[in-house]
């Protein structure tokens, strides 16, 4: 969309600020795609149902997200000179912030490989173990009992599958965010402070129901979400559920370490989902 049509649509709609900040990006189940900016834009896109748009090997899926990028780009140095902000200062700080190592420190945090492994073990999993391009009926080596034990498999299969990545990438975003917390708040290093006494500092620059919080607590949903999923695949096909054992296992790793390292979380509240919703003013 185009920054004019962008802006005529924010202010035409009573739109929920923030709401797709942390949400699961699954918006075929979601009761508020009405209050969502974002789906509201996707909607308008002309190119929203041109399924090339959508596939990551295709030209016109990198021409779309650059052109995203762009108008994004433009509209917050539009923003900043709004407030008051010299353009120029405002694009050399930008341009000085060196993120390399930030990301790689992300990366290959424990939260971070912890992730990634588990969407290793579903990918080896559903190849290995269970026949996924296939219907539930037709997988010989795990045949349901009846149609309601095929209905909660597939279902179970959906929801996996939609989160086997997702929480990866919510928790590296938290990571990213509570980093930058960590460098803007942290003591200087005059200051002198015990190993534990930093370590404990880390842990409370996560409070306060900032961005970290509410990537980590949609990861931490993920993660529940998908340890239900398995326990319905378990339930429905007992012949598996040794094999499904280690998945449930990583992610309930998963889910401590999560909690360990963002504390906070689970008290956040995220913009539309966590909040009573009502079209009446006291």
């Amino acid at each position: 969309m185009r920054k004019s049509a962008l802006r005529e649509l924010a202010a035409s709609r009573d739109f929920i600020s923030g709401i797709y900040n942390y949400c699961d990006r699954w918006c075929e189940r979601c009761p508020l795609t009405a209050r969502c900016l974002v789906y509201a834009t996707e909607q308008a896109d002309e190119l929203s149902t041109d399924p090339e748009a959508h596939d990551i090997n295709s030209a016109k899926f990198w021409s779309r997200m650059e052109s995203i990028f762009q108008e994004a780009h433009d509209m917050i140095l539009e923003l900043a000179e709004e407030a008051g902000l010299n353009r120029e200062i405002f694009e050399a700080e930008v341009d000085e912030v060196d993120r390399e190592q930030h990301r790689q420190d992300a990366k290959q945090h424990e939260l971070s490989l912890s992730a990634r492994h588990y969407a290793e073990m579903v990918e080896r999993w559903f190849t290995d173990e269970f026949a996924v391009e296939e219907s539930v009926h037709d997988d010989t080596t795990g045949k349901s009992k009846n149609m309601e034990d095929d209905i909660d498999v597939s279902d179970a299969i959906e929801v996996i599958r939609w989160y086997q990545f997702f929480a990866a990438a919510k928790v590296y975003r938290a990571l990213m965010g509570l980093e930058d917390k960590i460098i803007e708040e942290a003591p200087s290093v005059d200051d002198a402070m015990t190993d534990n006494e930093l370590a404990g500092d880390k842990l409370q620059f996560s409070g306060g129901g900032d961005d970290s919080d509410g990537s980590a607590k949609i990861a931490l949903i993920a993660i529940d979400r998908s340890s239900s999923a398995w326990r319905v695949m378990q339930s429905s096909l007992p012949e598996k559920a040794d094999s499904i054992k280690p998945m449930l296992l990583e992610l309930e790793r998963l889910r401590r370490t999560t909690e360990q390292v963002f504390p906070y979380a689970r008290d956040f509240i995220r913009p539309g989902f966590d909040e009573v919703i009502s079209d009446f003013v006291s």
